[in-house]
């Protein structure tokens, strides 16, 4: 009786470990699983990570050659004698213009955040006033989004003309293949205008993108905030 009792007792602990020994095989292999999936997600998230910052450095490149264009670029000189050229020249300079003072009117703007506890609602929130940066002194509200209004109104013109004048580089290359000098002295400036149009055209969804996000912040207010802001 004992001896069976014995080996009774043997046969519970070897089912005991061999249970034992399945079940932490099992966990292991989740475990493993896990750590497959795990890592697996954390690559999809840097690869989104690096596009992502790939894709801020080449916008950060095409703002700053954009706003450095603007900076240096003067009239073109529209006297050539084709009506063509002369024409695509004098609608470069107006769009130019008209970007350079978008610029002139928006480059000044600085959103500044203003956190605060609402006691409220019981959470930190944060509110967005305007300062000039060059002076470091506040903007009102209302005029800081009066000056991006008109911001707004003046690169939906912008873009239009963009996309009229490259239309207007074909016509005015085309007009240039009689005459082998001017085509080769003329058609390089032709070019070189399309190019910074093409670049110009590229560029103004992002300010508008940039200004849009920046007039919400204005119009954003606290939640027990009287005053309305107003667009006027």
């Amino acid at each position: 009786m004992k001896k069976y009792l014995l080996v009774l007792l043997g046969l519970f602990v070897l089912t005991t470990t061999t249970y034992s020994q399945e079940l932490t095989e099992k966990e292991k292999a989740r475990q493993e699983k896990e750590a497959r999936k795990q890592a697996k997600e954390n690559a999809k998230k840097e690869a989104k990570l690096k596009k992502a910052a790939k894709k801020d450095a080449k916008i950060a490149d095409l703002r700053a050659d954009y706003e450095e264009f603007l900076a240096e670029w003067e009239p073109i000189e529209a006297n050539i004698g084709i009506a063509e050229v002369d024409t695509f020249f004098i609608h470069t300079n107006e769009l130019f213009a008209l970007l350079q003072r978008v610029e002139e009117n928006t480059s000044f703007i600085e959103m500044v955040p203003e956190p605060y506890f609402d006691e409220e609602m019981g959470v930190t929130d944060t509110i967005w006033n305007a300062k000039n940066k060059n002076t470091n002194e506040p903007i009102a509200k209302n005029d800081a989004l009066k000056v991006y209004s008109i911001a707004t109104l003046n690169l939906t013109e912008a873009a239009a003309r963009g996309v009229s004048l490259t239309a207007e580089s074909v016509s005015a290359l085309a007009s240039l293949t009689s005459d082998p000098l001017k085509a080769l002295t003329i058609g390089k400036k032709v070019k070189q205008a399309t190019k910074a149009i093409k670049m110009s055209v590229n560029v103004i969804p992002l300010i508008q993108r940039n200004i849009k996000e920046n007039t919400e912040k204005l119009k954003y207010k606290k939640a027990n905030e009287g005053q309305e802001v107003k667009e006027e």
